[in-house]
């Protein structure tokens, strides 16, 4: 059963949810407006018998014995006519005076109420039919000061109000139903428009999936424009580490063409093997293999993966590097920025530090100076670094610089070398995996080797 709810377009879902919610709420507004309409309406039938009562109150007048005549030109036409829907009852004392509108016309007898009080109810008839009733209890005060308490009561057939009020139920539904279609339309064609990126982007990816395109595009909303992002820069994480497994591949059997050769050459000539020879190539088969294979581990960036608190790691490296250098009694000045982090492969930050600083305490005098500076971009929520290692020794010549920092040049093909071009192609790669930006210069205070590299968030 989840399996299939599961496969339920987003569309759908929306729709159906959407429609569920303005049902709701058109039912609970149509509730609330039939409740108020009839409230009033009835508000209504009540001023009405009221301005009736007090019509017939102007006709009332009692006479020496306390009885009250009332005259014949009555207030409402509808009250001298038989069954006319409209009645009027009097009640004082022995006497109960009735409306010529009551003559053959059962209603429920009419009680009594104190004086000050009134009453306004929904009652039946004898036949079952509804009719609204208003009583009022009254006193009337005669000239010489006796008080005659009454009852006064005006009832109304309340058959037109209930069919007034089905009239407006059957529009306000009619109306409310019509409404909600439309709405339901007008829901659709934007629910529609609204996830058009969605299905724009499921085609795209479509398109990568049979090759027809390599990234996706940029014109994407701000709600799908970090997924996409994460999407584009995983592929092309990917060829990266694609492009440089192959390009490893490449010089890794580039460089041991010559051993190689060397080695074939000497089994095929004539005469004794120079064991000491082929050991030598040996030995350097195996130092390019595994530089070869360390550079092969560079991870690069990685689109998804937690970052590594920076300090941790330089505390890790220097107290190493003390240890091995503790002779020339190095004086290191570190500057990390607070929180910063590297955003990658715990290795790669290890070699990239560990290189650039075993570099800076070999060649170095006294002075070594660590800088790592944090670097945000508006539209990336992780960070990246701007690293500086500089030292005060010798420094490495303008013309040197260049030709390490070249695309596959380095100091030494088989990694050997000692000096500065140590490590420095790891370094390289560790930056370009990245995609980062590795400068070396002269540092302007200290004099010696200043490495800057900058790796974007």
């Amino acid at each position: 059963m989840s399996g299939r709810l599961g496969r339920i377009s987003l569309t759908t879902r929306l729709l159906v949810t959407a429609s569920v919610a303005l049902a709701v709420a058109l039912a609970a507004i149509g509730l609330v407006m039939h409740e108020a309409f009839s409230e009033k309406t009835r508000d209504l039938v009540e001023e009405r018998l009221e301005s009736y009562l007090f019509g017939l109150l102007s006709t009332l007048e009692p006479d020496q014995r306390g009885h009250f005549t009332l005259t014949d030109n009555l207030p409402e036409p509808r009250l001298s006519r038989p069954a006319s829907g409209l009645y009027a009852e009097l009640l004082a004392g022995n006497q109960h005076w009735q409306s010529p509108s009551l003559l053959g016309v059962a209603l429920p007898a009419v009680a009594p109420l104190p004086a000050g009080e009134t009453r306004f109810e929904l009652l039946r008839n004898a036949e079952g039919q509804p009719l609204f009733r208003l009583r009022r209890g009254l006193v009337w005060e005669t000239d010489t000061g006796e008080e005659i308490p009454f009852t006064l009561s005006i009832s109304e057939d309340a058959s037109s109000y209930f069919r007034e009020l089905a009239d407006f139920r059957h529009n306000l539904w009619t109306w409310l139903l019509f409404a909600s279609i439309i709405l339901i339309g007008v829901q659709g064609l934007i629910l529609g428009w609204s996830l058009r990126p969605l299905k724009r982007l499921t085609e795209d990816v479509q398109h990568l999936e049979t090759g027809h395109r390599d990234r996706l595009g940029d014109d994407y909303p701000s709600e799908l424009s970090g997924l996409t992002q994460s999407v584009n820069d995983l592929l092309q994480n990917e060829r990266t580490n694609l492009e440089r497994q192959r390009k490893t591949l490449g010089d890794l059997a580039h460089s041991l063409k010559t051993p190689l050769a060397v080695v074939h050459a000497e089994l095929e000539k004539p005469g004794p093997v120079d064991a000491r020879l082929l050991q030598e190539q040996v030995r350097n088969m195996d130092d390019i293999v595994a530089y070869q294979l360390q550079r092969a581990a560079v991870a690069g960036h990685r689109t998804f993966t937690s970052g590594v608190p920076v300090i941790d790691k330089v505390q890790q490296i220097t107290r190493t590097l003390d240890k091995v250098y503790r002779r020339k009694k190095v004086r290191l000045t570190t500057r990390v920025a607070p929180g910063a982090e590297f955003f990658g492969e715990h290795g790669d930050l290890m070699e990239l530090l560990g290189n650039l600083l075993e570099n800076a305490y070999k060649w170095c005098d006294r002075q070594v100076l660590l800088e790592i500076r944090t670097l945000t971009h508006p539209g990336r929520k992780r960070t990246g670094l701007r690293i500086d290692v500089a030292d005060d020794g010798p420094g490495i010549p303008a013309a040197q610089r260049d030709r390490l920092l070249q695309r596959g040049v380095r100091g030494d093909e088989q990694g050997t070398a000692s000096g500065h071009g140590i490590g420095l192609s790891i370094v390289a790669d560790i930056v370009e995996a990245y995609g980062g930006e590795l400068r070396l210069d002269r540092h302007p205070t200290l004099g010696g080797a200043w490495f800057l590299i900058t790796l974007p968030p």
